[in-house]
C-alpha cells in the first residue's frame, strides 16, 4: 500500500514538474512573440505575430497596440506640421516687417539733419506717413491672418442676406475704384439668402475686388453677379485686367506669393490667402479663370448647408 502511495506521488510531481515547464515555454513563447510585436513597432515597421483570423486575447492585445501606435505616431506627424507651420509663419512675418520698418528707419534718419530744406523734410514727413500706414495696414492683416490660421477665430455662421453681404464690401472698395475711374456694375436675380459669416464673407470679397482694382487699368469696369444654384450660391467677380499667367493661377492663394505680372504693383500678397481661407471654413471653395490681356473672373461657391 505504501509502495502505490510512492507510485502516485512521484506521479503527481513528474505531471506537475511537466506542466509547469510547458506552461513556463507557453509564457515565454508568447512573451517573445509580444516583444517581437512592439520591436517591429519601434523599427517603424509593424507585423502580424499572432494570427488576426482567430479571436484570441493575444490577438486582440496585437491589434490594439498597433491601433495605439498609429495613433500615437499620427499626432507626433500632426504636432510636427504644426510647428513647423508655426515657424514658417513667424519667418514669413519677419520678412514683410522688415522692409517697411528699414524704410522708417531712413527716414527717420533724413529728418534728423538740421541743414535738411523744408521742402525736403515735408517730402519725408509725408513718405514717412505714407510707410506708417502700409505698416498699420500690414500688422492688422498679418493678425487677421494669424487668427485664422490657428483657429481664434470662430466663425458666427447664419441664414442671411449674401446680397447685401456683396454690396457692403462694394461699398468699402467704391473710393479707391473712383479714384481710378472704375466703374463697379452689380446684377442679382433678386436678394439671395445664404448661410454665411457676414463679417468675414465681406472681407474676402473685399479682397478680391481690391486685387481687381489694384490690376485693371484706369476707366475699366468690373462686374459683380450673384447666381443661385441648387446647393451653392456662386458670387463672380470680373475684371478687364491684364489677367494672370497660367502657372500662376494655383499659386495665387499661396501665403505672401505675387505672380510674376505683379512686379510693379504695391502689395504682399497677403488678399487673396486670407479669401480663400474665409471661404474654405464656410464650406466653400473659389475658381479662377483667366485669359492675359483680357482680365480674370473669381467665382466665390458659398454652400446654402454648412
Amino acid at each position: 500500500m505504501v509502495g502505490l502511495v510512492s507510485i502516485f506521488s512521484v506521479s503527481i510531481i513528474v505531471i506537475c514538474t511537466i506542466f509547469v515547464f510547458l506552461v513556463s515555454k507557453n509564457v515565454n513563447t508568447t512573451l517573445e512573440a509580444l516583444s517581437q510585436t512592439i520591436e517591429s513597432i519601434i523599427d517603424d515597421n509593424p507585423k502580424d505575430i499572432f494570427s488576426t483570423i482567430e479571436d484570441t486575447m493575444l490577438s486582440k492585445l496585437q491589434s490594439q497596440v498597433i491601433k495605439l501606435s498609429d495613433i500615437l505616431k499620427s499626432h507626433n506627424i500632426r504636432q510636427r506640421k504644426e510647428k513647423d507651420d508655426l515657424a514658417s509663419l513667424i519667418s514669413d512675418i519677419s520678412h514683410q516687417l522688415k522692409t517697411p520698418l528699414a524704410n522708417l528707419n531712413i527716414y527717420n534718419s533724413l529728418l534728423l539733419d538740421t541743414s535738411l530744406s523744408d521742402d525736403r523734410r515735408i517730402e519725408f514727413t509725408k513718405n514717412m506717413q505714407s510707410q506708417i500706414e502700409k505698416l498699420n495696414w500690414l500688422m492688422e492683416s498679418l493678425i487677421k491672418m494669424s487668427k485664422l490660421e490657428t483657429g481664434i477665430i470662430k466663425l458666427n455662421i447664419k441664414n442671411q442676406s449674401i446680397t447685401q453681404t456683396v454690396l457692403q464690401a462694394i461699398l468699402m472698395v467704391s473710393p479707391k475704384a473712383e479714384q481710378k475711374g472704375i466703374n463697379i456694375t452689380f446684377s442679382s436675380e433678386k436678394d439671395i439668402i445664404c448661410n454665411h459669416d457676414t463679417k468675414w464673407t465681406q472681407e474676402a470679397i473685399f479682397n478680391i475686388l481690391d486685387n481687381g482694382i489694384k490690376y485693371s487699368p484706369d476707366n475699366t469696369e468690373i462686374h459683380m453677379s450673384i447666381i443661385k444654384y441648387e446647393l451653392f450660391c456662386r458670387i463672380d467677380i470680373q475684371d478687364k485686367g491684364d489677367g494672370i499667367i497660367e502657372s500662376d493661377i494655383n499659386k495665387i492663394f499661396t501665403r505672401f506669393y505675387r505672380g510674376e505680372n505683379s512686379k510693379n504693383i504695391d502689395g504682399v500678397g497677403i488678399g487673396l490667402f486670407l479669401s480663400r481661407k474665409i471661404v474654405s471654413q464656410q464650406g466653400g471653395y473659389i475658381k479662377v479663370k483667366s485669359i492675359l490681356g483680357r482680365g480674370s473672373v473669381f467665382s466665390v461657391f458659398l454652400p446654402f448647408e454648412t
